[in-house]
């Protein structure tokens, strides 16, 4: 398997060739955004695409972004389908992506079951949480 970094003009090719399964991850992500918007974000350039195929098949897809923080060079994954035995190669490619990068390490947001899914099967950890407060 290998990693592809999906070009902005290719990003609604890569949407009919699978890439739409991101909005199940958007769906998860508590009213910030839709599937619809995700792909705007992508076609704007303001998220990078990239997918994990093998032998030409797309078998994983991650929203993602390099962000300079003032201490840390990190990458951001915002949105990620990477179904069964596809999610530990697809998050060691990732690892490498943002490594190439000059990213020290990656973050996402995610609910706490998930999270237990990356601490688990990926040594992630917790760095804070988020918590929201209406104001009506």
């Amino acid at each position: 398997m290998q990693l592809v970094q999906i070009p902005v003009e290719f990003v609604n090719r890569a949407w009919v060739d699978g890439a739409y399964n991101l909005i199940k991850a958007a769906e998860r992500a508590k009213r910030e955004i839709t599937g619809d918007q995700l792909r705007m974000l992508l076609l704007r350039g303001e998220r990078t695409l990239v997918g994990i195929v093998d032998d030409e098949t797309p078998k994983a897809w991650a929203a993602v972004q390099l962000q300079v923080l003032p201490n840390i060079r990190v990458m951001y994954i915002y949105s990620i389908y990477a179904p069964g035995q596809t999610g530990p190669e697809a998050f060691r490619l990732l690892k490498e992506y943002a490594k190439a990068n000059g990213c020290e390490t990656i973050r996402g947001a995610c609910d706490e079951a998930v999270g237990r899914l990356w601490a688990r099967k990926f040594g992630a950890k917790p760095i804070y949480s988020v918590y929201e407060f209406e104001v009506n």
